[in-house]
């Protein structure tokens, strides 16, 4: 009567735990039937290629020249003459207009006479004061002729001849174009990846077609609030020019701040990230497999993978997807068990090519 009390509590002991290995095994390791499924279409099937991975900062400015200023005479009078044309090219110190100046030029003429005899016989006191005279009308001579004080080109004239003119009216407007630069405005979130001599690409609204190479000139010492964001100014001289470039004109800068070439490297969607370990669907002998790589530099479209992936590799595009989508029909973390292999928490994924 014990023996066979004793065989029935072992047979209750190993029925328990026949049922226990059943529901451990049942819940972590789906049935081939219990498997989640992807249809993989060809289409979403790439081939892993070479190429380029640049990452850049992307910022909106404006267009202005080396040098430029409206030019104003600095006493009042009527103009005169202009004596250049819209598009000329000057240097500098060169004529560009004059008030009427019959009287001051007369002025100079008696000045310069004097001074010119008290230099043979007068006495010293004299002449320094003939010396004095000269100095003062020969001011006041210069003061009716508008020079030109650097050199450049006469983008406007902005007065006709024989205006009446003041210290505060715009004659000439003259722009030196031998260096044009592009000042943006750079949010202080990415400004730490932004150094002096960085190369950039520039695209202008009103060409949209045309990209001109540029490098970083110079970055703002201060910090300053526009829109509720704070942000840095940066200067970029651009390295090619073209005549059709207009101070003032609206630009779209893209600063490089981190590039890699002829590496390997896949559209992001292709990669999932869990962990800090990152995985793709690797084909092999048409089945999809969870494989383990290292990736290195990104940007919004590629990222390189430096390891588990070579040239002309078969995986799929869209694995984040595929990811996504598993573990919302598979009702999360415990769901992905049985799933994805070498992912935390995985073991066998069963995708259905199509």
């Amino acid at each position: 009567m014990k023996k066979r009390k004793k065989i029935v509590i072992w047979v209750v002991v190993i029925v328990v735990a026949a049922a226990g290995v059943y529901y451990v095994y049942g819940k972590f390791f789906p049935s081939k039937e219990e498997t989640q499924s992807f249809a993989l279409s060809p289409e979403n099937i790439i081939t892993v290629e070479g190429g380029d991975v640049i990452r850049t900062v992307d910022a909106f400015g404006q267009v202005r020249p080396n040098r430029e200023s409206f030019l104003a005479f600095t006493s009042s009078g009527i103009l005169e003459k202009i004596e250049v044309e819209e598009g000329q090219e000057v240097e500098k110190g060169k004529v560009l207009a004059r008030l009427k100046n019959a009287q001051q030029k007369s002025q100079l003429l008696q000045a310069e006479n004097a001074y010119k005899i008290a230099k043979v016989d007068a006495s010293s006191s004299e002449l320094k004061e003939r010396e004095l005279a000269y100095e003062a009308a020969l001011e006041s001579y210069e003061k009716t002729l508008m020079k030109a004080p650097f050199a450049g080109e006469v983008a406007e004239i902005l007065a006709y001849e024989g205006d009446s003119v003041s210290g505060s009216s715009e004659i000439i407007y003259l722009v030196n174009r031998d260096k044009i630069y592009v000042d943006v405005n750079i949010d202080e979130v990415d400004i730490k990846e932004i150094s002096l001599g960085q190369q950039a690409e520039i695209t202008f609204d009103a060409y949209p077609q045309l990209k001109l190479p540029a490098l970083v000139d110079s970055i703002s010492p201060l910090a300053t609030g526009m829109g509720g964001i704070t942000v840095v100014e940066v200067t970029l001289q651009l390295t090619q020019g073209d005549p059709r470039i207009m101070p003032g004109f609206s630009a779209e800068v893209e600063i490089t701040v981190e590039e890699v070439h002829n590496v390997v490297r896949v559209p992001i969607e292709a990669v999932v990230e869990r962990g800090g370990m990152h995985f793709v669907l690797l084909m092999t002998d048409n089945e999809p497999q969870m494989t383990i790589v290292r990736v290195g530099k990104g940007n919004d479209e590629y990222i390189e993978v430096t390891s588990g992936l070579k040239e002309n590799d078969r995986i799929a595009a869209n694995a984040y997807q595929i990811f996504e989508q598993f573990q919302q029909e598979a009702g999360g973390a415990e769901g992905r068990r049985g799933m994805f292999p070498g992912m935390p928490g995985g073991g066998t994924m069963r995708l259905a090519p199509h």
